[in-house]
């Protein structure tokens, strides 16, 4: 997608790619990054005021479309409180139309001049892994992607597809961070990686789909649109036995708990 500042229309495009997705026979549909509103971080009481609850008129008009078709993982603005930041939330929600996890952006975009935490506030809760049709998901946003720790938490918790929904800024040799850091992830833990991203002229675009061997199923460019995939969810066990880096860890040297 390419969101913008007007939340009824971001709405609108949501409503008409999870449209497309049932008419696919899509069973998982995973939106990008700034989904529901896209911040200004040098104007952040506008992202303030366009938060909302997960209860709120966005995710109830995206659960009411969505319910009984399709598992769906959104990203909303989460209000946080009447006077402080909102968290940049991703939450999934089952085909039963049941809010079912919920992650809120650990690591905040203040790098390359950027300041994100001017318009949201840092999440505190523990990654971990939710329900979807025939697996167990981790959810990530867009700067996690540049911090390995969570997702190895994630796969030590039993994740075999991990999401990162993403904004992801253009400029100087970003595209080719994005596509090596996504194949990077799945390769050292096994998993799929899902990667769904805002596109147009302030974005890399390149929604892409990665198994657990770093292959690339599927790949768009900078465009409005959506990319299918199927996952042959026999592949991570398959690397696991090929390729045993999660046993093979020395924790008796370093270690990193998923609990």
């Amino acid at each position: 997608m390419e969101s913008g500042r007007n939340k009824e229309t971001n709405l609108q495009k949501s409503l008409e790619q999870l449209e497309a997705a049932t008419r696919e026979g899509a069973v998982l549909a995973v939106f990008p990054e700034y989904q529901m509103f896209l911040p200004d971080y040098s104007n952040p009481g506008t992202t303030a005021a366009a938060s909302e609850s997960t209860d709120g008129n966005f995710v109830s008009e995206m659960i009411a479309a969505g319910k009984g078709k399709v598992t769906m993982v959104l990203n909303i603005v989460e209000y946080a409180g009447s006077g402080v930041r909102p968290y940049n939330t991703s939450i999934v929600v089952n085909d039963l139309g049941i809010v079912s996890g919920k992650y809120r952006k650990l690591h905040l975009f203040d790098a390359y001049g950027h300041k994100e935490s001017s318009c949201y506030q840092q999440g505190s809760i523990r990654p971990s892994t939710f329900a979807v049709p025939d697996a167990r998901m981790g959810l990530q946003i867009c700067y996690d992607l540049r911090f390995p720790e969570p997702a190895r938490m994630l796969r030590l918790n039993g994740a075999s597809i991990i999401s990162y929904q993403a904004g992801w800024f253009a400029g100087e040799k970003k595209l080719e961070t994005w596509r090596t850091l996504l194949r990077a992830r799945a390769i050292e833990n096994g998993t799929f990686v899902l990667a769904s991203a805002q596109c147009g002229e302030n974005f890399t675009g390149h929604t892409m789909a990665v198994n657990p061997y770093g292959d690339i199923i599927g790949e768009m460019d900078n465009q409005e649109g959506m990319l299918t995939v199927e996952l042959d969810m026999s592949l991570p066990e398959k690397y696991s036995m090929d390729v045993p880096v999660i046993r093979q860890r020395r924790k008796d040297i370093y270690d990193i708990s998923g609990f």
